[in-house]
């Protein structure tokens, strides 16, 4: 027997059904709320990775013209974060590199000058390759604001670090310096134009051209030294080692010094037994060191002299009859207005080509003219070696020897002398010697 359909049943059927449909669906996981966050966050890596390129591509575009005001503003390097910059854009900036080539520039630091007017200052003058570099070399050495005013001699050659080394009155590089016998006083300038010293070569031509009174009174080998007198005949000739940014004081000392410790009293009181002033003793010394090769003949040569000034009435009549004083007072006239960075090209020893007694002397010049004049010339005219100076102290005068020529035996010029009492032995000497040499 079939019931009869019951419309309230019905209806209660249906929203239990739909019940457990609503409970089935809520027990789903939520897709939609799972998978919305990995779209806004991969929307959001999107949006940075982009501003991140733009970014980039705004930063790299403006670089040149923030290298370009850290190049016009050097001091801002001290910034890390310019620094920064620079190393990752332009890192050869910043390199120790010197700007190369060859030659001495001669700068002024004015007194109370910025470190990047100083920077400036060197770009301008070709010292360095930008004030940037030499701008980093000060921070780098922890220099800022204690470079010293002054003047020196640069050389592109030199990297910013020996540059700031030199403005600081640092010890920088050590440097080996050889100072020759029988240079004369332009000869040693000359010279130092072509080291690595920064010293300023008009500065120390200036103090052992006309040496200042407090300088002088510091050696008493010098006391004797007539005023307007230069230092010819006492910068010593040896090996030193010094530092590259050595001041020209310093140097001129330093050489004074060693002539000091050479000096021995020993040598002092040879000199005094000879009846010489130091002064006179340094002069026939300087003649010594041009004339003699072989050690062992230096005391003859110097013998030969003072024989020669002791005996004015011998045959020589006092006359030295020395060429290299005529060698010295030629080079001195020729070139008394070349400029100081000029000297270490010149000739200092011409060959004479004229006989001795024919070499005319403008009149400052003629006590030099030892064919003309007898006795010494008024100074010195080169730095003797310590062997020279002990020549004259201890000279052989005793042999008796007026005249001297130089040797050619077996052909040879080995630097020997042939030495004679009189005028007659010394004609056969320069025939024996011409024989031996014919061509020379």
């Amino acid at each position: 027997m079939t019931r009869p359909s019951d419309p309230l049943y019905d209806q209660e059927n249906l929203r239990q059904a739909r019940i457990r449909k609503l409970r089935h669906e809520r027990g789903r996981p939520a897709r939609r709320r799972t998978f919305q966050p990995v779209v806004v966050m991969a929307w959001f890596a999107g949006v940075i990775a982009l501003l991140g390129v733009l970014i980039f591509v705004g930063f790299v575009a403006f670089a040149p013209r923030l290298m370009s005001w850290v190049e016009a503003n050097p001091g801002s390097i001290e910034h890390g974060l310019v620094r920064d910059f620079v190393q990752w854009y332009r890192p050869r900036a910043l390199a120790d590199d010197p700007l190369g080539g060859d030659g001495r520039v001669s700068v002024t630091i004015e007194p109370g000058s910025s470190d990047a007017a100083i920077a400036q200052l060197l770009y301008d003058q070709g010292v360095v390759v930008s004030p940037l570099a030499f701008q980093y070399a000060v921070f780098q050495a922890g220099r800022e604001g204690t470079l010293e005013a002054g003047t020196y001699d640069l050389s592109p050659s030199m990297r910013p670090s020996q540059i700031v080394a030199a403005l600081r009155n640092e010890a920088g590089d050590e440097v080996q310096l050889t100072f020759r016998e029988g240079w004369r006083l332009e000869e040693v300038v000359g010279y130092l134009g072509s080291t690595p010293l920064t010293l300023n070569l008009e500065e120390f031509a200036a103090l052992v051209q006309s040496p200042p009174a407090d300088l002088v009174n510091q050696y008493p080998f010098l006391a004797d030294l007539n005023r307007n007198r230069t230092l010819e005949g006492y910068l010593y000739p040896d090996t030193y080692r010094v530092f590259a940014n050595i001041d020209a004081r310093e140097l001129v000392e330093l050489l004074l010094d060693t002539f000091e410790r050479r000096f021995t009293p020993e040598i002092a009181e040879g000199i005094e037994a000879q009846g010489l002033s130091v002064d006179q003793a340094m002069t026939l010394a300087s003649i010594v060191e041009r004339e003699a090769v072989l050690d062992e003949e230096r005391p003859l040569i110097a013998g030969v002299y003072l024989n020669r000034i002791n005996n004015p009435d011998a045959e020589t009549v006092g006359l030295l009859n020395a060429d290299p004083t005529l060698q010295y007072a030629l080079a001195t006239r020729e070139n008394r207005d070349a400029p100081v960075d000029e000297w270490g090209s010149i000739e200092w020893w011409p060959m004479l080509q004229v006989a001795g007694r024919d070499v005319e002397l403008p009149r400052r010049l003629a006590d030099y003219q030892t064919y003309l004049n007898p006795g010494l010339p008024p100074t010195p005219i080169a730095s003797p070696r310590v062997g020279s100076i002990e020549a004259v102290a201890f000279a052989d005068t005793e042999s008796g020897y007026l005249y001297f020529v130089a040797g050619c035996p077996d052909g040879e010029r080995d630097g020997s002398h042939y030495f004679a009492r009189t005028f007659g032995e010394h004609q056969d000497n320069i025939a024996r010697a011409r024989d031996e040499c014919p061509a020379g």
